[in-house]
């Protein structure tokens, strides 16, 4: 790549900086000593942040007359029997938990639910009435004629105005009807160890650790200087931090028709590239053995995602498992602002209960007494007024974060994530790009030009363009 595109890129990106605060349960390691000084970020970097500062509070509503809004149907049940579809059993524990609906849940895997519903909705034989996606194919559903607009429900726009505008931006049609509602939000953080931070750093409370990921720079140095001692490494996988980059793409996938990389993708490129040269990962793979291992081992220090990430799959809070370094973790903002999965709820065109079907919606996605008691909890939700609230509420931190609050970290990424280049096959072309990425970081393919010419023909050999 060339130089000036380089820096070029460099700087868009070091533009987005991040916020944090935090409260620790335990008494902090001394953090104004030398080795502190001597280990943070060069001057370069941006300035540091007042992060006790309260969150911002947001926008209390969210334009919906953005959105093309058909007449409110008047829904009734033509049928007793409620029949919903899910990927996993969240969905049936929050309907047993939040509504009084009563469901037959039918649970697939991430695996075999595309299939599944494909089948049913193309023949209709024992079709759901209701059926839950998560963010990689749910556009795949909402953009065809299988599923029904909110309003063909009785749910108007109104009801769901203070939703944060990128959940209902990705639930919209090529009409730009609203067809999906989501409980909750799914900004990204970077969820870091405090002991690990400690013994590279020198530093450990959030406002401290913020510098050294406030920008790509600082970043790639914090990286540096956490595998100096050679026990450690900043992140596990180099696709911990695809998405922070995927996000800020200006342009999709597909422009008129044909393949586009955003210049932030080839950024990419290069960052991935770095990271594997300089032995600055441990080179795993998301998902795998060694990786879901890195979450409890003290050798890594920040894996990067939205709360459910830090909840669930890192088993940090006691209710979802029992990671022995619960409670030695803090969050920080990424470089730049990103998502992360999600559910959506759609009504199926063969919905025959639709007034029930908008009372599970409405219970789940809309009701403040149930979202507030998922918040309580730790779920980001998809409720404006609530999550502002909560960021700025000086009694609330989760123990399992260490005492923090992460909802002031995560609030500005909620706001400004812009969904408008998303389509229904980013998630195989997602796939593609780091099959490439991976290809390229092994020497396998020599150039970021050879990559992305690699990449381009996997997308139409895939048959997506």
């Amino acid at each position: 790549m060339k130089t000036k595109k380089i820096i070029a890129l460099m700087l868009s990106l070091a533009m987005v900086l991040g916020v944090a605060a935090c409260n620790n349960t335990e008494a902090p390691a001394e953090t104004g000593d030398a080795t502190a000084a001597e280990s943070a970020p060069s001057e370069s970097a941006p300035a540091e942040t007042d992060e006790s500062a309260p969150a911002e509070t947001q926008s209390a509503e969210v334009d919906t007359s953005a959105f093309n809004e058909l007449e409110i149907a008047d829904a009734a049940d033509e049928d007793d029997e409620v029949v919903v579809y899910g990927f996993n059993e969240e969905v049936k524990t929050l309907i047993e938990t939040y509504s009084s609906v009563s469901v037959r849940y039918e649970q697939q895997t991430s695996d075999t639910i595309q299939q599944v519903l494909d089948n049913v909705l193309a023949s209709g034989e024992d079709a759901p009435d209701l059926f839950a996606c998560d963010a990689d194919y749910a556009r795949k559903y909402m953009n065809s004629d299988n599923t029904l607009p909110i309003n063909d429900l009785g749910i108007a726009y109104s009801e769901t105005s203070e939703m944060y505008n990128y959940t209902l931006q990705f639930a919209t049609d090529d009409e730009n009807v609203i067809k999906g509602l989501a409980w909750q939000a799914c900004p990204c953080g970077v969820f870091y160890n405090r002991t690990v931070a400690q013994n590279t750093l020198g530093v450990s409370e959030p406002e401290d650790v913020a510098p050294y990921f406030e920008s790509w720079d600082a970043f790639l140095e914090t990286a540096r200087t956490v595998a100096e001692s050679g026990e450690y490494v900043i992140v596990s996988s180099t696709g911990d931090i695809f998405r922070s980059i995927l996000n800020t793409r200006s342009q999709g996938w597909i422009v008129n028709g044909q393949i586009n990389i955003d210049p932030v993708i080839e950024q990419y490129f290069d960052l991935a590239k770095t990271l594997h040269d300089e032995g600055l990962t441990h080179e795993t793979e998301q998902w795998q053995d060694a990786w879901t291992a890195d979450m409890s081992n003290e050798t890594v220090l920040s894996y990067w995602g939205p709360m459910w990430l830090a909840r669930f799959s890192m088993a940090l809070d006691p209710s979802a498992g029992d990671n022995p370094t619960s409670g030695d973790w803090g969050i920080v903002a990424a470089p730049g602002d990103s998502y992360w999965g999600g559910t959506w709820l759609m009504a199926s065109k063969y919905c025959n209960s639709k007034a029930s079907v908008a009372t599970i919606m409405r219970d789940l996605c809309i009701d403040t007494a149930n979202l507030e008691a998922m918040a309580q909890g730790g779920e980001f939700v998809n409720n404006i007024a609530i999550m502002t609230e909560l960021g700025n509420d000086d009694s609330f931190s989760l123990e399992w974060l260490g005492g923090q609050n992460p909802i002031p970290v995560l609030l500005d990424a909620a706001t400004h994530i812009d969904n408008s280049t998303i389509t229904e096959n980013d998630g195989a072309i997602n796939d593609q790009l780091n099959t490439v990425v991976t290809a390229y970081i092994n020497g396998d393919i020599a150039t970021v030009a050879e990559a992305e010419d690699a990449f381009i023909a996997a997308v139409q050999d895939a048959g997506i363009v």
